[in-house]
């Protein structure tokens, strides 16, 4: 084996179970997805919009907690909490 596909091997295998302290690593994926979404379906002006009404929503604050396990959520779950009532009228204001 390589170096390289060594030290991936080690990298997953170090990163096998999900915590507080590494749970940080999976948020940008879900970031953009969720980020791509509000763009594609007309909820942001343009994809900074759309990134700073992900960041600010109460469902980052649920991603970067570990225990939640919204990290597991796929992006239409997640997306759909965030256009939820309760969630609605903070992210409605950043499309203002």
């Amino acid at each position: 084996m390589t170096d390289n596909k060594q030290l991936a091997n080690r990298s997953l295998k170090s990163v096998s179970k999900i915590t507080q302290d590494n749970v940080h690593l999976l948020l940008p994926n879900k970031v953009a997805q969720l980020a791509n979404r509000l763009l594609q379906n007309g909820d942001a002006k343009d994809m900074v919009s759309a990134i700073n009404m992900v960041y600010t929503s109460s469902v980052y604050a649920k991603l970067e907690q570990e225990k939640t396990k919204y990290w597991w959520l796929g992006v239409n779950t997640l997306y759909q909490e965030l256009k939820e009532p309760i969630n609605y009228q903070s992210f409605n204001t950043h499309t203002l």
